[in-house]
This record gives C-alpha cells, sequence and structure tokens, in this order.
C-alpha cells in the first residue's frame, strides 16, 4: 500500500490518538497538545501513513452511524404503524477505541462509573442483612415498583454529607451502636458499597473517636471488623436511667434559644431511646419560659414535632409587641425564667 506525507496539525483526534498508542506515548489530552507530542516524537511535522491508517477509523464510524439510523428509521416506523412495544433494538457495533473519549476527565469519569460505583444490587457484607423486616419489605416495594432510571453515582463527599457524626464526649452525640446501626440503614437503602461506607465512616469521628482511628497500627479491612471495633472502644457512656436523670436536671440555657433547646432535648432523648412522650415531658419541663409553658400547658401532643409547631405559633403571636420595640425573642423570654 502506498505511502504519503500528511500534516500532523491536519490528522484528526482519533488518528492522532492510536499513532501516539502505537508509539506507546500517552494518548489523552486537547488535539494541540497531541500535534505537539507527536511532533516532538516524529522530530517532524509530518508524517507518512498509508490510506488504510486514516480510513479504518472513519469506516467504524460509518458502520455506527448507519446502525444509529436503522435503529430509528426502525422506531419511528413502529411508532406510524401505532405498534404499542418498542421494537428491539440491534445491537450496535462497538466504538474503536481510537474514537473514544480520551482526555484525562473523559477517562476518569467513565474508570469511575465503570469500576468503583456501578452498583446495581445490594453487595454488602453480612452485616449490612441484619435490618429491621419492615425495613426490608419496603425496600423490596420500593425496586419491585419503582421505573428503571439512570443510576446516582455516589461520590465520597455524598456519603460523609449523611452520615451522622460520632463524638463518644457529646451527650447528643448517637452511641457507638446507634451510630454503626443508621449507617447499614442507610447503607442498605441507597445501596452502598461496603468499602465506600467502611470510607465514610471513619471520616465521621469526632474527637477521642477520632484519635482512637488515627492511632491504630493496623487497618479496618470490612466494616465488620471496624463495627465490631468501634462499640467495643467506646461502649455507651450513660444507661437510660443515667440519661433520664441528666434531661430531669436539664433547663434552657441563657444564651439558648427555645428551638435550640428543644432539639438538644430530642437528641438527648432519642439517645436514651425514649419515647416521643417522655421527651415531649422532658422538653416542656425545662422550657424556662414561662409564657410559653403557660401558653401550651394544656395542649397535648403526640410528638417532639407537634410540639414544636405549638412553639413557634405561641412565640410567634406573643413576641408580637416586643419584637415592635425592638426586644427579639430571647431577651423578652429571660425576663420571665422558672
Amino acid at each position: 500500500m502506498p505511502r504519503q506525507k500528511f500534516a500532523i496539525a491536519d490528522l484528526t483526534c482519533p488518528v492522532l490518538r492510536k499513532l501516539l498508542r502505537d508509539r506507546e506515548l500517552r494518548s489523552a489530552g486537547r488535539k494541540p497538545d497531541l500535534v505537539k507530542r507527536l511532533i516532538d516524537s516524529e522530530g517532524s511535522d509530518e508524517i507518512e501513513l498509508s490510506d488504510n491508517e486514516i480510513e479504518d477509523n472513519d469506516d467504524d464510524l460509518r458502520q455506527m452511524v448507519s446502525a444509529l439510523v436503522e435503529n430509528v428509521a426502525s422506531i419511528m416506523a413502529a411508532i406510524k404503524n401505532g405498534q404499542v412495544g418498542v421494537p428491539p433494538v440491534p445491537p450496535v457495533p462497538p466504538v474503536p477505541s481510537a474514537v473514544l473519549p480520551q482526555d484525562d476527565d473523559a477517562i476518569a469519569e467513565a474508570h469511575h462509573q465503570r469500576t468503583l460505583f456501578n452498583i446495581t444490587a445490594p453487595t454488602h457484607s453480612t452485616a449490612f442483612g441484619d435490618i429491621e423486616p419492615t425495613l426490608r419489605r419496603r425496600n423490596e416495594t420500593m425496586t419491585s415498583t419503582r421505573q428503571p432510571t439512570a443510576e446516582y453515582v455516589f461520590q465520597p463527599r455524598d456519603v460523609i454529607g449523611i452520615l451522622p457524626t460520632f463524638d463518644p464526649l457529646d451527650d447528643v452525640s448517637p452511641s457507638a451502636e446507634q451510630f454503626i446501626d443508621r449507617i447499614e440503614k442507610l447503607a442498605q437503602v441507597y445501596h452502598w458499597e461496603e468499602y465506600l461506607v467502611l470510607f465514610a465512616a471513619q471520616a465521621k469521628l469526632k474527637g477521642p473517636a477520632k484519635r482512637w482511628i488515627d492511632g491504630l497500627q493496623t487497618t479496618f479491612e470490612t466494616w465488620e471488623e471496624f463495627s465490631k471495633a468501634q462499640i467495643a472502644n467506646f461502649p455507651s457512656r450513660f444507661t437510660t436511667e443515667d440519661m433520664r436523670q441528666r434531661l430531669d436536671s436539664s433547663r434552657r440555657a441563657h444564651n439558648q434559644t427555645t428551638e435550640e433547646y428543644f432539639f438538644r432535648v430530642c437528641a438527648m432523648g432519642r439517645r436514651a431511646k425514649l419515647d416521643d412522650e417522655t421527651i415531649v415531658y422532658y422538653i416542656r419541663r425545662g422550657l424556662c419560659m414561662k409564657p410559653l409553658q403557660t401558653a401550651i400547658a394544656t395542649m397535648h401532643f403526640n410528638t417532639p414535632s407537634e410540639m414544636l409547631v405549638a412553639i413557634r405559633r405561641t412565640i410567634r403571636e406573643r413576641t408580637i409587641v416586643p419584637i415592635a420595640f425592638g426586644v427579639n425573642e430571647r431577651i423578652y423570654s429571660d425576663r420571665r425564667r422558672c
């Protein structure tokens, strides 16, 4: 086959990349980078090529486009004939490697989706299977009824952002058991890979827990190893009775708003595994805001959320006059402390 000279700058990106790969050179990047790389390799701005080397890629592209055109034509014919179902799509010839996206960002994204987060079903260790039956049934119902959609590719920052924080010295932080249980349920719902959960969970350790994980001489390879070690090293500091005693003495601090106090007591109650009625009792008891306590004294709340709605409404109605005089809720309420 006769060969002829071509200006390297006139070659297409697929041809440039193929030539660079044949020479075992890096083929990623934009066209100016590819041109410069090939010129440096050849020592000239021209290169001798046969017609086949130029046309092979074009033939592959033509085959792919032709197959796509046939697919569209068959679908349009089915719609025109009033057919309900969509005709089967014939296989499309694979895209030649020379015309695949080869810039750094495209390669990284394709590899990321193809390997790290290619999740189609739960593939966690046995530690993830121990969930409540109701959660399992709900998950089966959801997966059996929803329509297939493009899967979301979870990034590590996504998982870190949704996980709770574990600090063994913080009263409102979940216990080690609650921390592990919450993460396992989230992993089951969102079909996270085990290694991703293991990475994100360690990023959510604070205080002594962070110093513990940093000081280890070994690395956890499975979620089961990590969860067992964390529970063993951080047993709950407070029993349910201890938490009740702390809630008994809990009062809204001088520099705390009503909502800050509300959510703190809720968190402490959840950690102690108290029911909603008991949590409502402790919130009501420690508000230290006489007008508010009087206003909601006769109200019954089934959940803390119902109580929060009533608190917000009462504060809004009772602070209309003080706000008009430039007094905010915190100052106004502190005058009437219990």
